[in-house]
């Protein structure tokens, strides 16, 4: 195996597509739940070996400037890829106990898909306008995930819905808004490689020039 930028690259891209494979199943009734545990498997293994390369490329080809950036950025990247898979595993094993039909919910689920997307497009490209549209469009899964809450706790108090199907809906829309925090991780590591700019937990995210 021929350590590089690239093949790292590469491999994290790969684990990307998993991941949006696993959050396409997770709402699926015709997928199985043993079907999903073999995409979190291999989300899991892309895990080690991911991490297992980038801490050998640092060692052993002593990189600096972007090289270095690049490295560290999928290091962190495919911590939150890792992190997507189990809280789309999470959201698989509540789907299966009901039925997806809450339209609040579905229209959270295709936003963090779109947000997933977007958030690898923008490392596969190199595009830090697409990776400050992940960051603002945070909020729009923000809202959603509390109208989620707020339809669900009204469905249970008016005894419209039982309380173990309502604690499932907002099991499944958290988990959702988790995935979109974890693209906005990635986002936030996409502007780092590119432009050398951290600006996590900083008030205005403005663009930041690109190098």
């Amino acid at each position: 195996m021929d350590l590089t930028i690239e093949y790292l690259r590469e491999q994290v891209i790969k684990m990307g597509s998993t991941v949006e494979a696993i959050l396409a199943c997770s709402l699926k009734k015709d997928v199985t739940l043993q079907e999903t545990f073999k995409l979190e498997e291999e989300i899991n293994h892309y895990h080690m070996t991911v991490d297992d390369s980038c801490f050998k490329f640092i060692a052993l080809k002593k990189p600096f400037a972007k090289d270095l950036r690049t490295a560290i950025a999928i290091i962190k990247i495919n911590s939150d890829l890792e992190r997507m898979g189990d809280q789309a595993l999470n959201i698989k094993r509540c789907s299966l106990k009901l039925s997806p039909d809450l339209p609040a919910l579905n229209s959270l689920f295709e936003e963090v898909k779109l947000i997933v997307k977007h958030a690898l497009d923008s490392f596969v490209h190199h595009d830090i306008r697409l990776a400050m549209e992940v960051i603002k469009h945070d909020e729009i899964i923000n809202e959603l995930n509390r109208s989620v809450i707020k339809e669900t706790v009204t469905n249970v108090d008016a005894h419209k819905l039982p309380f173990d199907d309502g604690f499932l809906w907002i099991r499944m829309s958290k988990n959702l808004e988790r995935i979109g925090d974890h693209a906005t991780n990635i986002a936030e590591d996409v502007i780092f490689l590119e432009s050398g700019e951290d600006i996590r937990h900083t008030k205005n995210k403005g663009l930041p020039p690109q190098s």
